[in-house]
């Protein structure tokens, strides 16, 4: 279908619009019975600006399967928001709201008709960017800068920049992270301790190993901090070394990373941004500062998914080299040996490669793609037996489960019998189920009963199958309470709300572990950008703020992704679309997980640059003539 000015657009776009508009506070949090929106000029301001975009993009028409990509994206995101307004709200979803599923189909068209129009300024982009260069060699000016346009001093310092050796650029942009980390780190001396740190590192120095952490990070965590300890006699000295370690590992695979976005023709200022970015972005500082597996485990993700890039672009020289080929497999074993949803990722990204490859290839990058699988479990078993490590846990991969489990018994008792009362008990002591909270199923789950588990798994399935015939809504809720924040952009992560920790108790938001857990202990040299750290960490701060706001939701960052991936494949480009599904697959992994927490999709961040170079090249990414460079040449 196509809409002219002349068959109606006008009407079909003031529909559209006043439609999406009147429904949109569906999908905001309420506020006075929802006039916090109807009754303020904020909607006419919203209609004002939506208008126009939605009128353009029903005059350019939809057809095909790039339609069809932008409803299902516009779907997703409006029932993401109307689900996810609700849970924030009330604390449940209640599936038999009428105005919910009514507003359902306006805000998917009008949310699809901007997005229509967004990824029509993405598409011609390039041909815009063509006309201007025609302009400027008509012009007489070769192709130069249009005088005036960047001022001499700009020009000159680039040139020189641009002239420098590759090899002193990078070191230049890694000392650069290293300094501006390293005064970080000066506030917050030693680093920030936390998220099972103390677990790992007790491991260690008590020579007593499990595997319900990754044993190479355990290794890594506890040895660091241990020699550390011996070498200077101070544990903050040992935590020190350990952050320095990552700073390290961090700036080199971001240098890397920024380097190849120059190599595939990123503007300058993409460039820059990138790099101030790494350097000055809070999350990326609490994480390269930050003891947690995901720090290693989302910098070897992000390793992969640039490697898979060039793969992508570059398919014969990549997968015909075998030293790049052994570099990918060693950077996907280490990814699944720094986080056990790694492995997983691993293992379902070998036919993927294979695709990638092409028919030549294909048995080539299968090849290297299990022999990262056989280095992940080979390790994996190498240091189980070598540390006689204990393998009996299976409630992190029971967290959905015991969660949906323990909610139906709290809210709803009588929907036990006697009998599965029993049972569940057998699993679930009730004392531990008395400490059921909505967000968070560790209180639950670290009380859960292996042993039984491991002699009976069918009796835990059956009660559960069984619960779930008479209480599906509270398991649907269940699952929904420790997902929403990687899913609704607006969610305020607060799972550890009430929570008591060694240095404080966590309020109104648990954003990030702000600690140092023992045998450390906080010392800052910087006390103001401690405490900047501790206000974004512990209380609604950035989420406070409009626009910035979503930079620092997990929830935002997805849509990003997925509206990145969707023009990507609009667009027919499926294999630059395929180099994101580590963090997807990473993404699916933790919708199972035990709350919503932004270290669980650090990669999302980590992996940002990399995504907006993609949707910012045209149609056909890193290509010398794009689409609609094409068209331009035809037309001529």
């Amino acid at each position: 279908m196509r809409m002219t000015e002349k068959n109606g657009n006008l009407p079909a776009a003031l529909a559209v619009t006043l439609a999406g508009v009147f429904f949109l506070p569906q999908m905001l949090l309420p506020e006075g019975r929802g006039l916090g929106f109807s009754n303020s000029f904020l909607s006419v301001t919203v209609f004002l600006l939506a208008f126009p975009q939605v009128r353009r993009a029903l005059s350019a028409g939809w057809k095909g399967a790039g339609s069809i990509v932008v409803l299902l994206l516009s779907f997703g995101f409006v029932l993401a928001c109307t689900f996810g307004s609700r849970l924030e709200a009330e604390g449940y979803l209640l599936l038999s709201d009428p105005e919910m599923w009514l507003s359902l189909p306006f805000l998917t068209l009008f949310f699809a008709a901007l997005l229509e129009r967004l990824y029509g300024l993405l598409e011609n982009r390039p041909a815009r960017e063509q006309g201007r260069r025609r302009e400027t060699a008509g012009s007489g000016q070769g192709g130069a800068e249009p005088a005036g346009r960047k001022p001499a001093w700009t020009h000159a310092l680039v040139s020189r920049w641009e002239s420098l050796p590759v090899g002193k650029r990078r070191l230049i942009v890694f000392l650069f992270f290293l300094l501006v980390w390293g005064t970080v780190l000066l506030a917050v001396w030693p680093g920030f301790f936390v998220y099972d740190a103390q677990e790992e590192f007790n491991q260690v120095a008590q020579r007593r190993f499990s595997t319900h952490h990754p044993l190479l990070h355990v290794l890594l965590l506890g040895g660091i901090v241990s020699a550390g300890n011996r070498v200077f006699g101070s544990y903050n000295a040992g935590i020190a070394c350990y952050m320095l370690f990552q700073m390290a590992v961090l700036a080199c695979v971001f240098v890397w990373t920024m380097e190849l976005i120059r190599k595939k023709g990123a503007p300058l200022w993409l460039r820059a941004a990138g790099t101030l970015y790494f350097a000055f972005f809070p999350v990326i500082q609490m994480y390269v500062l930050c003891s947690a597996k995901d720090t290693l485990y989302s910098a070897a993700m992000l390793a992969v998914t640039v490697l898979l890039l060039q793969g992508a672009q570059e398919r014969e020289a990549f997968f015909g080299s075998p030293q790049r080929l052994s570099l990918l497999a060693v950077c996907m074993a280490v990814m699944a040996l720094t986080r056990h949803n790694g492995l997983y990722i691993l293992i379902l990204l070998i036919p993927v490669l294979a695709a990638l490859a092409g028919r030549k290839r294909r048995f080539k990058a299968a090849l290297f793609s299990l022999a990262a699988l056989a280095l992940a479990l080979g390790t994996n078993v190498g240091l189980k037996t070598a540390f006689h490590a204990q393998d009996s846990e299976n409630q992190e991969m029971l967290t959905v489960p015991i969660q949906q489990l323990a909610r139906t018994w709290t809210l709803s008792p009588e929907t036990f019998t006697r009998q599965e009362e029993e049972t569940l008990f057998s699993f679930l002591p009730e004392e531990a189920l008395l400490r059921y909270t909505p967000k968070l199923s560790d209180n639950v789950k670290i009380s859960f009963n292996n042993e039984a588990y491991a002699s009976d798994k069918a009796s835990f399935w059956k009660l559960w199958l069984s619960v779930f015939r008479k209480a599906p809504a509270s398991y649907l809720n269940a699952w929904f309470l420790t997902s929403y924040g990687f899913w609704y952009p607006d969610a305020v992560l607060d799972c550890y709300e009430g929570n008591v920790v060694f240095t404080f108790t966590y309020g109104d938001s648990s954003y990030f572990g702000y600690e140092t857990e023992l045998p450390g202990e906080r010392n800052s040299f910087l006390p103001w950008l401690d405490g900047l750290f501790e206000k974004m960490s512990l209380e609604l701060f950035q989420q406070r703020m409009p626009v910035l706001s979503m930079l620092f939701s997990p929830g935002f960052l997805f849509w990003a992704y997925a509206a990145g991936a969707g023009f990507l494949i609009r667009n027919r480009n499926l294999r630059t679309a395929a180099v994101f599904l580590p963090a997807g697959l990473n993404w699916l992994t933790v919708l199972l997980g035990p709350a919503s927490l932004v270290r669980y999709v650090l990669i999302l961040w980590f992996a940002l640059p990399v995504l907006a170079l993609v949707v910012s090249r045209g149609k056909l990414c890193y290509t010398n003539t794009t689409m609609s460079e094409k068209r331009i040449e035809k037309t001529s």
